[in-house]
């Protein structure tokens, strides 16, 4: 750290308890307020960044609590410098991250998810609040528009990639884009929550006769939908639901196995009879089947994902260039 920085470690070995070691005080750091980083933190911070790398298919990494000390240390001041600066975030940059992350959340789940599941995911993910994971974006934003500010020639040289090291990235990661069966699904649906066997009967009836109505030609698909389903989010919309991937798991523990796989055992444009699963109550129309397949560089990364392989590969290298540059700025720059 810079002289000028007052920063003060200090290791504590005495005959507290475990609990007590945990929240003892590691450093202080004072560049325009002081603030306090303790072991607790430390600690929490290099479970977060394990859990992390887990949950993105990577194995843990043994990093070591000076490591993330020093780590928090620069996170605080820059953030601090940036603030002294006068430096702002806009909602704007804010919202593009926000949507560039939940971007990268769908190509590795494989499907388009709305902004509250993308909330839900970072929830669980990240063990904090919305509000958390907002204030950690905002102060990222700040340190990266600090630092580049400041080692501004370290930026400009990041090459964009090309082609070439696009296709050697694929080729050696063409596990990852192998897209499994998809089924694209649209239904008719009264949700039934907790098991409630009166409000079960009652929505079970009600599909019943839609189904009749639906076989003897009285009412169309996306009439019944109008008149008989209960989720308004899927409505107004013939009751379409999206592609269905086979490996969703999420999806299929929220369903239940037996109604998840039914999915992909339907007709192709058969209307279903009434099937119940974890949810509720359904009339299931399958509207496309799509085989497993080895994507191209020119394949889209879902079906209802306008993004090609290509240009994921692209931003993926680009992201991590941009990375590199920001940790040789960090290690470079001088604050005063």
């Amino acid at each position: 750290m810079k002289r000028l920085l007052v920063v003060i470690l200090s290791l504590f070995i005495s005959a507290f308890s475990f609990a007590d070691i945990l929240s003892e005080p590691l450093a202080s750091v004072n560049l325009i307020r002081p603030e306090m980083i303790t072991s607790l933190e430390v600690d929490q911070k290099i479970e977060l960044y394990n859990r992390q790398l887990r949950s993105s298919g990577m194995p843990a990494q043994n990093i070591s609590r000076k490591e993330m000390l020093d780590s928090i240390i620069s996170s605080i001041l820059i953030a601090q410098a940036a603030e002294r600066s006068g430096l702002t975030v806009s909602d704007i940059d804010l919202n593009r991250v926000i949507q560039s992350q939940k971007q990268s959340a769908e190509g590795q789940l494989r499907q388009k998810i709305t902004d509250e599941q993308f909330k839900q995911l970072i929830i669980n993910q990240t063990s904090s609040t919305w509000d958390e994971y907002l204030s950690e974006i905002k102060d990222q934003l700040l340190q990266q528009s600090f630092i580049t500010q400041n080692k501004k020639n370290i930026f400009e040289n990041i090459k964009v990639p090309g082609n070439e090291e696009i296709e050697i990235k694929y080729n050696e990661n063409l596990q990852f884009f192998f897209n499994p069966e998809y089924v694209r699904v649209s239904m008719v649906f009264i949700p039934v929550l907790n098991k409630n066997v009166e409000k079960g009967k009652i929505a079970n009836n009600k599909l019943e006769q839609a189904y009749l109505e639906l076989k003897n030609g009285s009412i169309g698909f996306d009439n019944a939908v109008l008149i008989y389903s209960e989720e308004e989010s899927i409505k107004y919309r013939g009751g379409d639901i999206g592609y269905v991937g086979r490996d969703n798991q999420n999806l299929k523990l929220q369903l239940g196995d037996d109604f998840f796989n039914k999915l992909f055992q339907l007709p192709l444009n058969d209307i279903s009879k009434v099937l119940e699963s974890n949810s509720g109550y359904h009339i299931v129309k399958i509207t496309e089947k799509l085989d497993p397949k080895l994507l191209t560089l020119e394949d889209k990364i879902t079906p209802d994902n306008p993004l090609l392989v290509k240009d994921y590969i692209k931003d993926g290298i680009l992201q991590e260039n941009q990375q590199k540059a920001l940790s040789i700025a960090l290690h470079e720059i001088n604050i005063e």
